[in-house]
């Protein structure tokens, strides 16, 4: 599998998950709020802030499209245009943000969804671009932002094997391949029966791209069976309150759920290990106190010609192993040995 170079990090199978702590809409259309979401994020120790940068009249068509969502407890449903015009962050506010979460040490990226958002992240310095799920089949925009010929990460909820085919040959044709995808459900909340991260499994049998994942699921245990599958990426939606007023922020990670999240999947990460069949340093040292060695069973003669009844297997198992029994057996002792000796090659002829 290729790996992906997003500014100072290498992601790609045998490097650490690149964490995404997704603000998306959660600072509430706020950039004071966007920007105290960024000192929580580095605090939390992810590798990367992510925004949406949108006009709300470009990809809204009518003030008679409804959402309904849980808000502070309440369904709420209101004018899709109206809640994202609430929700829009002015475009001046973005090299604010993305100079602020440098200075924190962290990365920034934003998901743009037209032209004029793409060139102002490429004004601004973003190190990649993300496009959304919802943005997976809009193929001239994907040339667009692969023509900028910077790192693209792909979500594909909603998306059926044909549109994410066609999505990584729309980023191809633009001569990138700086790519990466994420498994995604475009769920909010994900319920448990529709996360599917066995999908992960089959997007790295398809593309030799880093395969992430992009959770919706109310906690990080998703998150982390995703690690366990192999997931290079990781994106996650944050808040600064799960009470705060608005769509995403009751299923969102808080500041001390996301400083979990980093903290698990950093012990997923030493815990999945290399994968071969070998004892580590640890296992081979409890393997010679707790393994057995082939014993003496009673006090033997010399000249003795050793029978199974002769000998006793127990631990430790620093001596002859009892698989090589069969290369004891028939053997004659060459001095007197005591019950409870250890039996080593020496002892025999």
């Amino acid at each position: 599998m290729k790996s992906l170079t997003i500014g100072n990090r290498e992601i790609g199978p045998g490097r650490p998950c690149f964490i995404i702590a997704e603000v998306g809409v959660n600072h509430n259309g706020d950039p004071d709020l966007a920007l105290e979401m960024i000192d929580a994020v580095a605090a939390a120790g992810v590798d990367c802030v992510k925004f949406q940068t949108f006009h709300a009249d470009e990809f809204m068509n009518s003030p008679d499209q409804f959402y309904e969502y849980r808000s502070q407890g309440k369904l709420v449903k209101e004018s899709m245009l109206a809640m994202f015009k609430r929700l829009e962050l002015k475009q001046e506010a973005f090299a604010v943000l993305f100079e602020h979460a440098r200075k924190r040490g962290i990365l920034a990226l934003s998901t743009p969804t037209d032209r004029q958002a793409v060139d102002l992240l490429e004004r601004i310095g973003t190190p990649a671009f993300k496009i959304g799920s919802d943005d997976i089949v809009y193929t001239p925009f994907i040339q667009h932002v692969a023509g900028k010929k910077k790192p693209v990460i792909i979500s594909c909820g909603m998306a059926n094997a044909s549109d994410v085919d066609r999505a990584v040959d729309a980023v191809l044709s633009q001569g990138n391949d700086q790519l990466a995808i994420l498994h995604c459900v475009s769920l909010y909340p994900t319920p448990p029966a529709e996360v599917n991260l066995r999908r992960i499994s089959t997007l790295q049998a398809m593309y030799d791209f880093p395969i992430g994942y992009s959770d919706h699921t109310d906690g990080i245990s998703a998150c982390l069976g995703a690690v366990a599958l192999g997931a290079c990426l990781l994106e996650k939606h944050f808040t600064l309150d799960k009470n705060l007023s608005g769509p995403d922020h009751w299923f969102s990670a808080d500041p001390h759920e996301l400083k979990a999240l980093v903290d698990q999947v950093r012990i997923m990460e030493a815990q999945l290990g290399h994968g071969r069949i070998w004892p580590s340093a640890g296992e081979r040292e409890m393997a010679s106190a707790c393994r057995r060695s082939i014993i003496v069973a009673r006090d033997l003669p010399s000249g003795h010609m050793l029978r199974e009844e002769d000998l006793a297997f127990q631990r430790p198992g620093t001596g002859i192993m009892p698989y090589d029994l069969d290369k004891v057996l028939g053997r004659a002792t060459l001095r007197p040995l005591l019950r409870g000796a250890m039996l080593t090659h020496a002892d025999m002829e």
